[in-house]
């Protein structure tokens, strides 16, 4: 821009002087013909005030250094005399004689026939009637010499050298300010979003340098505010504990949050690509590709198996279409819980109605029996169904009290005082079966939790072992540390575990079958497995089927 500037500044003067020289040389010329035309005016008139009729004298006579040439025509146009000799041409048609005849005296400036030279003519009537007609060529009119060339030179030089300078400084004063303002632009669109324009500048560009300052101020208050809208939208996203992608026409992602991506397994940033190339599942595509329905629930079977509720929504902008939002949650635990829920109530109901109809049956029955031995055994029924009617609805408190995660409290204790109370607790209950009951107890570490928990733990899997082993048998209780853990084993060799059930012992009113008929409750296991959870620890068990079972129960230590 600035070479741009000071070239037309150049050019601008350069046509101008050209156009003021031009205009010199044209005035100059014009008055120098009339000066020279006066010339030969006052020459003509002298000559005919003072009737010379000698050729010689006038030739004699110099304009602009010249001598002057002398031609004496008659009314006829015959030429009588010419410096230059004798000329046959008739001179009547010529423009100033015409004009001398006409008016007494006349004046051309064009080219001579006689010599081919462009001329100043000037034709005087005399007395006599004679034209007396003088002439000098026109290139003796100076009007642009040598010392004018001089002159014109040295003014253009002067005048050119100054013009640069001007030019110069103006295209400093109108470059330097908008130079600094396209710096200023391309480091704001670089992301520099605090630098500003010198607005010391006057004028038009001063103002516009205030006008871009506060674009500028604009621009960055919208920047933050859109940055700070962002940023609001993606902890959002981030934090919400469901699916959401949003899509253009094309299907193109436009953003997707990090729990969209861990359902369908997406491990890196697919904003910009085809959300279809990333979820395979031909229903969800469906789906999302179709208008009829806005929510649907689908089973999902990669990465992992789940159940998704996914809902969608047209994203409007300027009443036009311009993509989808999906949003994506995963009822997987829901589902899964409500039909635990249901097997429960089921289970439940089966586990209570079996105890309630031998009771109501016996209780109906006793109405007609007379005998007392029948009676009495009829009663001990009753008795024993109502005692397991009694321990299935606490075991169901129980169960329910640790799955609500009501807690007791927690401090830490010694397990080797909770072991030994629980063998006095089951001492008679093994005498009465004849099984011997053999602790090893090696811990000193301490546990963190409820102790009472605890106790139920050992009196659960201690009485289990009693309960599920021959006459005879031997439990074996072990209490130790190893690796950093509690661990606490329970061996009998009593009827073991099947193979086929051992997945599901630990299920809710699930017992196997030889175990049917010592009437437990099918919680007891269910409910050891819940506590050590709440421990933060874990439980597994290697039985085979005649031989015996050892349960394990591994605790971390705090």
């Amino acid at each position: 821009m600035r070479s741009k500037i000071l070239a037309s500044v150049i050019i601008t003067v350069i046509f101008a002087l050209l156009s003021a020289t031009c205009l010199f040389i044209i005035i100059a010329n014009d008055n120098e013909v009339n000066k020279t035309t006066e010339a030969l005016e006052n020459l003509n008139n002298y000559v005919k005030e003072l009737n010379i009729t000698d050729a010689k004298v006038i030739e004699s006579y110099k304009i602009n250094g010249v001598d002057v040439r002398c031609t004496f025509i008659d009314k006829n146009g015959k030429v009588i005399y010419d410096t230059y000799g004798k000329l046959e041409e008739n001179h009547l048609s010529r423009i100033e004689v015409q004009e001398a005849l006409k008016n007494g005296s006349g004046y051309s400036v064009r080219s001579s026939d006689t010599t081919r030279i462009k001329t100043v003519y000037y034709a005087s009537l005399l007395n006599d009637g004679t034209i007396l007609r003088t002439s000098i060529p026109f290139e003796t009119v100076v009007f642009f010499n040598y010392d004018t060339m001089i002159y014109w030179i040295v003014i253009l030089i002067s005048v050119l050298g100054f013009s640069v300078f001007l030019s110069t400084k103006l295209v400093k004063t109108i470059v330097g300010p908008l130079k600094d303002l396209e710096n200023v632009t391309a480091r704001i669109a670089n992301g520099d979003l605090h630098i500003r324009a010198n607005q010391g500048t006057g004028g038009e560009i001063g103002s516009l340098a205030r006008t871009f300052n506060n674009m500028a101020d604009q621009l960055q208050n919208q920047i933050n505010q859109v940055i700070d809208k962002q940023n609001r939208l993606e902890s959002i996203l981030s934090c919400m504990e469901s699916g959401v992608i949003a899509v253009n026409r094309r299907d193109e992602v436009i953003t997707i949050n990090p729990y969209a991506r861990r359902i369908f397994g997406i491990r890196k940033n697919i904003t910009g690509e085809n959300i279809s190339s990333y979820i395979k599942d031909y229903d969800i595509n469906n789906f999302l590709n179709g208008n009829e329905e806005a929510e649907k629930e689908i089973k999902l079977l990669h990465p992992i198996e789940r159940v998704l509720r996914i809902k969608k929504a047209t994203i409007v902008y300027d009443l036009e279409k311009i993509g989808k939002v999906i949003a994506v949650q995963d009822v997987t635990d829901i589902r899964r819980l409500e039909n635990m829920r249901s097997q429960f109530v089921a289970n439940v109901s089966h586990e209570l109605k079996t105890p309630l109809t031998s009771i109501k049956g016996f209780a109906e029955t006793l109405r007609y029996v007379e005998d007392d031995e029948t009676r009495k055994k009829f009663l001990d029924i009753i008795d024993k169904e109502s005692e397991r009617l009694s321990r299935l609805i606490n075991d169901i408190l129980v169960l329910s009290k640790i799955e609500s995660e009501c807690i007791g409290e927690e401090k830490e204790f010694l397990p080797n005082g909770e072991i030994d109370d629980v063998m006095n607790m089951v001492k008679n209950f093994a005498n009465s079966k004849n099984i011997k009951i053999k602790l090893e107890q090696t811990n000193s570490e301490m546990l963190y939790g409820d102790k009472d928990r605890f106790i139920q733990i050992v009196l659960n899997l201690v009485e289990n072992g009693i309960k599920y082993s021959n006459t005879g048998a031997t439990v074996i209780i072990r209490s130790f540390s190893a690796e950093g853990e509690y661990v606490l084993q329970v061996e009998d060799n009593g009827i073991g575990i099947p193979e086929d059930d051992i997945p599901r012992i630990f299920e809710r009113f699930y017992r196997v079958d030889k175990a049917r008929k010592s009437g437990g409750t099918g919680l007891g296991l269910a409910i050891v497995k819940h506590i050590v959870k709440t421990f933060n620890g874990e439980i597994t068990v290697k039985s085979k089927s005649g031989v015996g079972s050892v349960f394990t129960v591994k605790i971390k230590h705090i």
